[in-house]
């Protein structure tokens, strides 16, 4: 494993848009984390979240990330309005390609938006992953005490489910995919 024990947790209160301050540790700058982000890894012993997410795509589709275990699951939570995650996303179709071959499976979580914007928003980043259509930011709530408080918020969830990384503000693949490839390797 890339990565040595927990990070730093990070407290923060819900923005609009932008980056979390960080209450100390050392989760600025960690592994996985654009500068300005924070990132929080959780040892297998440490997993205690498994959220439950379900809903309509923008593209009218049932999504439930349920039916995604056994596979290591990115959950990206975005809105078209909001700077940091125009310039992730090129990041994340980047990494959902990189990670295609070990299995790993993602899914975005659009949040405060209309479909048009939305849309857009996927369409001019050539996204190819489902995200679910959620103005009211309402399956924040199956994070339970790990829900986004900032937006882009990115969760990489382990094969049983459960949160594994959490990574707040926006993120970069060649700092990200270390940690997703260690978490898709894990047994189930």
């Amino acid at each position: 494993m890339v990565l040595s024990g927990a990070l730093a947790g990070v407290a923060t209160t819900l923005t609009a848009c932008g980056n979390a301050q960080d209450t100390g540790g050392s989760g600025t700058g960690a592994p996985g984390a654009a500068k300005g982000s924070s990132s929080r890894y959780l040892k297998p012993s440490e997993r205690t979240v498994t959220p439950t997410v379900k809903g309509t795509t923008l593209d009218g589709k049932h999504a439930d990330i349920a039916a995604m275990r056994g596979h290591a699951v990115v959950i990206n939570i975005w809105g078209s309005w909001c700077a940091p995650c125009r310039k992730e996303a090129p990041e994340l179709k980047k990494l959902s390609e990189q990670t295609a071959p070990l299995g790993v499976k993602f899914l975005g979580i659009d949040i405060r938006d209309t479909k048009t914007a939305a849309k857009a928003f996927e369409r001019n980043f050539g996204i190819t992953y489902p995200s679910l259509y959620d103005p009211d930011s309402r399956s924040l709530i199956g994070f339970k005490s790990l829900a986004a408080r900032a937006v882009p918020t990115t969760y990489v969830l382990d094969k049983k489910g459960r949160v594994a990384a959490v990574s707040i503000g926006p993120l970069t693949a060649r700092d990200f995919y270390p940690i997703i490839k260690d978490i898709a390797a894990e047994q189930a």
